[in-house]
This record gives C-alpha cells, structure tokens and sequence, in this order.
C-alpha cells in the first residue's frame, strides 16, 4: 500500500440524471449505458458511508486535505435542500482532514437562491458552455432540442451578480469545438468576463474517434495558446495549458488527463459504487464498474482491480512508442481513456498524440523565446536528424 496514491480528490455523481442531452456526452450518448440502473438521486445512507470512507481514507494515508466534486448528471437536479443537507453530512463524517467541496454543472438552473446558497457554503462552482450560442446549442440540448445557451448564460450573469464579494464563480468549462475559430472562441472568454476558462478535448479513442472538424486539435489548440500567452495576464487561466507548462518545468505532479503520473482521482456513483475516473465510459459498456461500493468497501480495496493499476503507475504503463517518445514526461501518453481500442486495450498512443506533440513542441518554443537570453543560451536547442523527422524534445528542467 506504500507504493499506491491516496485518492484526494472525489467525483460525487449526485444526480445521475441530466436536463440536457448533449450529443457528446460520455455519461448518456457514447459507448456506456450503465446510467439507467442508477438511483436519480444520492440518498442519506450512500452520503453517510461516502464521508465514513473517505475520512478512513484520509486517516490511512495522513492526508492533509480532500477535495469533493459534486457532478451528474446535472447534480443541480438534487434541490437546494437536500444539496445543503448532503454537504453538513459529509461535514459531520469527515473530521480528520480539510474537506474542499466544488460543483461542476451545465448552468441551466442557476437561480438566484441557488447562487445564496453555494455563498452561504462557500461552494465554488464551474459552468460547461462550449462557445457563442451558434456553436453551443449545436451539440448542448435540452432533451425536447432546444438550445441551452440562453439559460445557461443567464446562470452565469446570476452567478456573477450575486457573486460580487466572494470567489463562489469564474471558472468555465468548454468541450473544443475545431470548427469554432480560436479568435473567435477567446473573444467569447472575454465576453463571459470569467477568470478561467479550461478546455477539454472530446472524449475519443483508437475504436471512437473524434469528428474532425475545420483544422487539427493540434492547430486549434496551438491558436488558442497563442491568444492566452500573449495576454501575460495570471489572472487568465487555461489549467490545460498550466498543466502542460508545470510537467515542462520539471513539476512532478499531473492531473488525469496530461502529464502521465499516478492518478489521484476515484468516481462514487449515486448508488455508492466506485469506479476509476468516468471518462472511461467513453471506451465501453460497464467498463468502470469494478464491483465495489462505499456501503461496504474501503477506498483501499480499488488498489487491488488490475484495471487500476494501470492507473497507478502512470506512464510506466504506457505503450512501447510513447515509452520511447521525448515527450513522454511532459504529455505522459495523453488521457488514457484516449488511448483505447477493443484489439489492444490501453497498450496504444493517444488519439490525440500527434495534436499533443505539435501542441506541446510550439509550447515550449514560445516559453523558451520569453527567458532572458543567457538563460536561453542554456537550454539546448531542438535536435533533428533526417529533414522529415520530428525534432527531439528537451525539457526546459530536466527531470
């Protein structure tokens, strides 16, 4: 157990239920249905052994803090009474360690006593909105076909409005859209006059892969990081882009989806399973059901599934081209949902992996063009062998 990750950070289904139907979504419309034997709604019991497990968790591990994700479904759809109620449950369960609550939702029903109440708790919120209305209600529907932009950018102004004098909102989530021009998704970020505003490649892989739009991810990308980067203002964030930026300076921490360290990150589902993270259902059905619940099972016990393992060690479990890659300690394989196909499992590179290394090479050359120039006299310059060859990547630290 020495060698094994704490999990800190929890992703509570709440509501495994949805107002929208976005065409996109991995939770309804991909490769996994396991959604319509769920409860709608967390009940007490699962909420009372969730914060029992997760305080046993924390004390077997000494960790400082944890951080609890309230997400769906549209967790929203639980009610501002039984939301409350759920967060003083998981309060009065976990003692032993700081508990750092967040909601991830699409908008729609943000009101304004919804709004009093994540203030009242001190609950930071982020909004999924994928672009200008044109874009967004292509693919964000509610279930009778109608857009969702309008509701949801109303929840986003009753969000800001109340939000004045705390840090309850600023952050947006936003599913890359290639056929959405960058210049015209960042001037969208300005409009939205939010701090943060992440991205998230579509869920796809080897056996599912993803519509190809106007130009590559890899392009879109390369665009919009270039429109963030020449702002030089830290209150404007891209985490994707940070995250990146941290793994190229030597920083030995990731997130799930980029970096290829050992993932932190466990799912419990409204009826108390647990599950590694969710966006492995975009793969196939009942993959993430690994036959373990809050209601009798310790966290621990995820140790022992060999499909989380893979999980565990990071990129050391990833394929032979990615193990050989100079990329490896920056991207670390990609999401690795990403990386399936029925014929090899996870044992291939990401779907994404030429968009991440075009990303990541013009990344570096930007950074690298800001340093003082002794300091860029240091830093080896990129090694090509053959005219057609990719150029080698060397850390600015290395690691």
């Amino acid at each position: 157990m020495s060698s094994c990750t704490p999990f800190d950070t929890f992703v509570v289904k709440i509501a495994s239920q949805c107002n929208l139907n976005c065409s996109y979504c991995y939770m309804y419309n991909l490769q996994d249905d396991t959604y319509k034997n769920q409860p709608a709604l967390i009940d007490e019991e699962v909420a009372k052994a969730l914060g029992k497990k997760i305080s046993s968790h924390a004390s077997s591990h000494d960790l400082r803090a944890v951080h609890i994700i309230f997400h769906g479904g549209e967790p929203l759809l639980i009610g501002k009474k039984k939301f409350k109620k759920l967060v003083n449950i998981l309060k009065e369960e976990i003692t032993n360690t700081v508990v750092v609550f967040s909601v991830q939702s699409n908008g729609t029903l943000i009101t304004k006593e919804w709004s009093k109440l994540l203030v009242e708790l001190k609950i930071p919120i982020g909004i999924s909105i994928d672009g200008p209305k044109n874009y967004n209600d292509i693919h964000r529907l509610h279930k009778n076909g109608t857009g969702s932009f309008d509701k949801t950018l109303n929840g986003i102004r009753v969000l800001q409005k109340q939000d004045q004098n705390s840090s309850v909102f600023g952050a947006v989530m936003a599913v890359v859209n290639t056929d959405i021009p960058p210049i015209e998704m960042f001037q969208f970020w300005k409009f939205l006059d939010v701090e943060s505003f992440d991205l998230s490649l579509p869920h796809a892989n080897i056996e599912f892969p993803p519509k190809v739009g106007k130009i590559s991810y890899g392009k879109w990308l390369i665009e919009f990081f270039d429109l963030w980067f020449e702002q030089n203002d830290p209150r404007l964030r891209v985490r994707y882009f940070e995250n990146i930026l941290r793994t190229m300076f030597g920083f030995n921490k990731s997130t799930d989806n980029i970096g290829g360290k050992p993932v932190s990150v466990v799912v419990v589902e409204t009826d108390g399973g647990i599950e590694p993270t969710d966006a492995f259902k975009c793969c196939e059905n009942g993959l993430t059901k690994v036959g373990l619940n809050v209601l009798e099972d310790e966290f621990d016990e995820l140790y022992t599934r060999q499909f989380v393992e893979k999980l565990q060690i990071g990129s050391k479990s990833l394929c032979q081209k990615c193990q050989s890659c100079e990329l490896l300690n920056v991207c670390g394989g990609g999401y690795m949902p990403h990386r399936y196909s029925k014929k090899n499992g996870f044992d291939n590179p990401s779907i994404y992996c030429d968009d991440l290394y075009e990303l990541i090479h013009h990344m570096r050359q930007r950074v690298v063009k800001t340093l003082p120039e002794e300091v860029q006299r240091q830093i080896p310059k990129f090694v090509q062998t053959k005219k057609n060859d990719h150029p080698k990547f060397i850390p600015i630290v290395e690691v």
